[in-house]
């Protein structure tokens, strides 16, 4: 698996941000406040491959941390499918 792009939305009337791995859409990213000392991201996964659906999402304080908390819920259903990135397996 490729690891995560974040590409933004032109044409979406608040900063939002498509997360895909390969031709794989993750997941995303939205901003729900963009006011100084309110600022608010959502965040959301849901990978329905498989067997059972896989979701997770949250609220995040700003986009960095959205980032990071879908990247962490990537790995960890990475993890739960029984993969792994090609460049992590040993030669």
């Amino acid at each position: 698996m490729a690891v995560l792009v974040f590409t933004r939305l032109q044409d979406h009337p608040r900063e939002t941000y498509f997360a895909t791995s390969g031709a794989l859409i993750v997941g995303r990213i939205d901003c729900i406040s963009a006011a100084p000392g309110t600022e608010q991201w959502s965040w959301g996964m849901n990978l329905d491959i498989g067997g059972l659906p896989f979701r997770r999402g949250g609220v995040a304080e700003d986009r960095p941390s959205a980032v990071a908390a879908l990247t962490e819920a990537w790995g960890d259903w990475k993890t739960w499918a029984g993969l792994r990135d090609l460049d992590a397996l040993e030669p």
